[in-house]
């Protein structure tokens, strides 16, 4: 989940002025190479995340850490804009795709009891870069400029995560093995209760999967939106770049305690009555994004999305895992993880297309709160009323 964050936007987006200068790219044009990127990496996402269910994850881990390696390089190389929509592609489907969904996918599977907790402190990682990548980013990128921020990256990647997993994952054929005869017994009891294990083409024929997809997906469309233009944002704002670092900070730290706390109650109640709360905190801070030009504002919007994403980042894998069985876990979560990438894909063109065209920022954040309020209240129709028609 750490190493996830090289291809996440809030990461790329902290290079946007340099990458835009170095290419000669207006908002609208960078934010459109980014957006073809992303979909076509959420396309791929669709076919490759399912291999997680039939290879060793061992492997799986070395594919992605290597594919995010090619991407980091094809970018501190690239010199022209086809070599970077290449890389953006890589570090987008690599890092920003297959890296949470191999975290995501493994502590669901392989954790039955205290599912929660496990994957609320797996998602931890992602916090952690947010808290210390933009600090050192935006200094470095001063002292030694970005391809050479970008190599650093490269570094950290090549001589951390790839030896790492050597360790972490030695006795990993015995835990594959457990969990197979678990799932079996679980399966054999479920079966009795008339309860199974969906595949995803069954659930592709799930009426109610579409609405909780079109719920859950607001934060991954607006939050990619928000983080690639907040050099934009801050500049409007007239907020300094040092007060960015520090607002990242705490949006980690409210994240991380968020992603916590939301573990121990998931195991207590579970995902279903839980999820319909989720997108409250992240309406209110986007409310006061676009009214407030106080720099307090910028803490209590990124705080109050901290709230939503921690929630989001432990509540959601589990979430499948209690609708649909964790037989084919892979599968179903390569599926929703392709349609984060696609909502991820749309908002930094959509958003750069309207900056350009001189619709003011804080309009198109107070789009963004209706977009989650009706998502709120299709959650709480599906999970609070318990409206079963959705299935018929």
């Amino acid at each position: 989940m750490f190493f996830s964050s090289f291809g996440q936007t809030f990461f790329i987006s902290l290079f946007n002025n340099e990458i835009r200068e170095f290419f000669e790219l207006t908002h609208g044009n960078y934010g459109l190479i980014y957006s073809i990127a992303t979909f076509i990496s959420g396309t791929i996402i669709i076919w490759a995340g399912k291999l997680i269910d039939t290879i060793d994850l061992r492997n799986f881990l070395l594919i992605v850490s290597l594919g995010l390696v090619a991407g980091i390089i094809i970018l501190c190389s690239s010199e022209s804009i086809i070599f970077l929509g290449i890389a953006i592609f890589l570090l987008r489907l690599f890092g920003q795709g297959l890296m949470p969904h191999t975290s995501m996918t493994s502590m669901t599977r392989y954790y039955n009891k205290d599912r929660g907790k496990a994957i609320s402190i797996s998602s931890l990682g992602l916090p952690f870069g947010e808290v210390i990548l933009p600090v050192i980013c935006i200094y470095l990128i001063s002292l030694i400029g970005w391809k050479l921020t970008w190599i650093s990256a490269l570094i950290i990647v090549i001589f951390s995560i790839i030896p790492i997993r050597f360790y972490l994952l030695k006795n990993h054929s015995s835990r594959h093995r457990n969990w197979e005869l678990q799932n079996n017994s679980i399966s054999d009891i479920q079966s009795k209760k008339q309860n199974k294990n969906f595949t995803r083409a069954e659930v592709l024929l799930d009426k109610k999967f579409y609405f909780i997809i079109f719920s859950i997906l607001s934060p991954a469309y607006i939050m990619t939106g928000l983080f690639f233009h907040q050099i934009h944002l801050f500049e409007i704002k007239g907020w300094s770049l040092n007060l960015l670092a520090g607002t990242f900070a705490f949006y980690a730290l409210i994240t991380v305690s968020s992603s916590i706390i939301i573990g121990k109650l998931i195991d207590s109640y579970g995902s279903k009555k839980l999820v319909i709360f989720h997108l409250i905190p992240l309406s209110i801070g986007l409310l006061i994004l676009s009214k407030s030009i106080n720099p307090y504002a910028a803490l209590l919007y990124l705080g109050l999305a901290g709230v939503t994403v921690g929630m989001a980042n432990s509540l959601l894998s589990s979430l499948w895992a209690e609708i649909y069985g964790t037989k084919y876990i892979g599968s179903i979560k390569s599926l929703v993880t392709a349609s984060m990438v696609y909502a991820s894909a749309l908002s930094p063109f959509m958003f750069g297309w309207a900056i350009d065209f001189g619709i003011n920022i804080e309009l198109i954040i107070l789009f963004c709160m209706v977009y989650t309020l009706l998502s709120s209240v299709t959650l709480w129709i599906i999970f609070g009323l318990k409206v079963s028609k959705l299935n018929a």
